[in-house]
């Protein structure tokens, strides 16, 4: 994938850990200078490449993201691509779920990436160029049980991909949600997958041309779509692209 986003200037939340870090490093092997967010500053900051930079980053504090993409865009003079792919989730039946906890996983799921989109929006329109990748869910799509909070997140991030491909598409700026489209290996995975889907999880790193694909997209490519990160990077290996 080297040379892939030559040039490009990357911002990625939620790339301490998974499908962000993976996409991190995939991002700057393929040339790109990428800026690695997470509220795990220790961790995220684990993250090493001649090109990448790893900040401290709350989703939930709008001023701290109004400061960290403006001083990216001081330090790098554009953004180009954004990933939203910090998240978070539990299991409770919604009679047992708090106001905190139902608060804060829309805060990290559906407000976090409203608040870096809004971020991006002025240069990206101004330069009618760039990519948003938005990390979504099969509970995107479907329900699941116990998971009220969770899926109202996900549909949320699926409403605002496709209102956001929309706006951006006149502007030349490609916008998609990407579902992982298999069991995959995270932190998150290993509280949530029963013993049969931890039996045939793929790793992130396996899922991260996808990521890097999606990216050197405009709205004359893929656009307004929601993409299986598993079957397309499948497809790009077939096609010797990964």
């Amino acid at each position: 994938m080297t040379g892939k986003l030559k040039d490009k200037v990357v911002v990625i939340t939620g790339a301490a850990r998974g499908l962000g870090r993976a996409a991190a490093k995939a991002c700057a092997d393929a040339g790109a200078r990428v800026f690695a967010l997470d509220i795990l500053g220790d961790e995220v900051a684990t993250l090493k490449a001649p090109n990448l930079t790893a900040r401290r980053m709350d989703l939930t504090d709008a001023a701290d993201v109004a400061e960290t993409f403006a001083r990216i865009e001081r330090e790098a003079g554009r953004i180009d691509v954004l990933v939203n792919n910090a998240g978070i989730i539990f299991f409770k039946p919604i009679e047992d779920t708090s106001v905190e906890e139902w608060d804060r996983l829309q805060a990290v799921n559906l407000r976090g990436p409203f608040l870096c989109t809004r971020a991006v929006a002025p240069g990206m329109k101004a330069r009618r160029s760039g990519a948003i990748i938005n990390v979504s869910s099969r509970a995107g799509q479907h329900g699941g049980d116990d998971e009220s909070a969770y899926c109202a997140s996900k549909f949320g991030i699926e409403g605002f991909s496709r209102a956001l491909a929309i706006e951006f598409g006149k502007y030349n700026v490609s916008v998609n949600s990407l579902t992982p489209g298999h069991p995959v290996h995270t932190a998150m995975s290993e509280i949530t997958y029963n013993a049969e889907a931890r039996k045939i999880w793929k790793e992130p790193e396996e899922m991260a041309p996808a990521f890097v694909h999606l990216a050197t997209q405009d709205a004359s490519g893929i656009h307004n779509t929601y993409v299986n990160a598993w079957e397309l990077s499948e497809k790009l290996r077939a096609e010797g692209l990964a």
